[in-house]
């Protein structure tokens, strides 16, 4: 029996859960021109919100999906923008020849085609200049007036453009942006105290440019219903009990509420509870222990591994006096370095843990449960 839970990569259709009001309001503010700046956590479903975006709207709208997660270059950015926006366009290297013959003659770009037939390019020689950036930007706006249709925009991922060249690319890319009647844009990212820097702060490049939209966890309820309804399309039954244990275990998180059912349903398609679900969530946790060792010991400061496995354990107030000294965090200063330290890598946020199940693994941690090797 094919299990009905999905996990690891890009869910849209029917299994995708809820998200109603955040897909209104995308596609609303993309008719109106409005950029949008939207943060989620990590694995909260915000790839997957966008690519539901894309397949109910692709009609609407020319989209330009570019995922910037890992680009490290404004080579690398400038022909995955490209190449998307051929791809969307045109569909065919004769069209995208036709469409761009003016970059390609004027420009170190070619036309090339990946393994699936589809239209790209290529920088040939170098990094490009910022001028060739901003007429890069500028053909989305071409394009939208050509073909009479408004061009959405969907940077992924946004904040690594800051690692590129700094500010000086991001001040440029704006200097364009804003310019734009006919394109829509959609900063989206996972690391908040990063992309705030840019559109909430005064001195941020891209200061005001966007509407933020801050992707929550899907109502408790609406969650429930997916868990119990997929269970019982099988032919078997999910208890509401097991259904509220495993949103609270996930922490409200889509990708690891959809793999812990999806253990769940292996186990059984009439679960037992609890024993069938602590087995569920136990094999949840193994197979993510090998990234979150990674992240374990790529966490160098004992005062910060201290922090980690205090607020992992304790519900505390952080910063109390009492909750210092129950875990031997010296002083509050330290604790505030700590804090600032893990919340610039996105492994908390104002101090609490981001990631739910990394909580849970950390809990299990201090008594050896973990599985970890080494």
């Amino acid at each position: 029996m094919n299990n009905p839970f999905k996990f690891g990569g890009q869910v849209t259709g029917e299994d995708f859960v809820d998200r109603e009001r955040e897909i209104t309001e995308l596609v609303r503010e993309a008719r109106n021109g409005i950029n949008v700046l939207l943060i989620s956590h990590r694995r909260m479903g915000k790839s997957s919100l966008l690519a539901e975006v894309i397949r109910r709207h692709c009609n609407d709208f020319i989209f330009v999906y570019v995922d910037l997660y890992g680009v490290t270059n404004k080579t690398k950015m400038s022909e995955l923008y490209l190449s998307a926006l051929v791809n969307s366009a045109y569909g065919t290297l004769e069209k995208a020849a036709a469409g761009f013959k003016t970059l390609l003659m004027a420009s170190r770009f070619r036309l090339t085609v990946n393994e699936k037939g589809e239209p790209g390019i290529e920088f040939s020689l170098g990094e490009p200049t910022t001028p060739e950036i901003q007429a890069i930007l500028d053909l989305s706006e071409d394009v939208a007036k050509r073909r009479k249709k408004r061009v959405v925009v969907i940077f992924d991922e946004f904040q690594e453009v800051g690692f590129m060249d700094g500010t000086t690319l991001l001040k440029a890319m704006r200097a364009r942006i804003q310019t734009h009647k006919h394109v829509s844009y959609v900063f989206a990212g996972s690391k908040k105290h990063l992309l705030l820097s840019i559109f909430e702060e005064r001195e941020g490049a891209f200061y005001k440019s966007a509407r933020p939209m801050d992707l929550g966890p899907i109502p408790d309820e609406d969650m429930e219903r997916f868990l119990t309804d997929r269970f019982s399309a099988k032919g078997g039954r999910l208890g509401r009990e097991s259904a509220k244990a495993i949103i609270s275990a996930a922490g409200g998180n889509p990708f690891y509420i959809q793999q812990i059912a999806y253990e769940l349903f292996n186990i059984s398609i009439r679960p037992r509870w609890p024993e069938d679900f602590e087995t569920a969530l136990s094999t949840a946790l193994e197979h993510q222990t090998p990234a979150f060792s990674t992240l374990w010991d790529s966490v160098k400061s004992k005062m910060q591994r201290r922090y980690l496995l205090a607020v992992a354990s304790d519900l505390g107030a952080t910063r109390s006096t009492s909750f210092i000294d129950r875990h031997g965090l010296r002083s509050a200063s330290h604790v505030q370095k700590a804090i600032a330290q893990l919340d610039s890598r996105g492994i908390t946020e104002r101090g609490e843990i981001v990631d739910p199940l990394l909580r849970l693994w950390l809990r299990r941690l201090t008594s050896g449960q973990t599985g970890r090797s080494g």
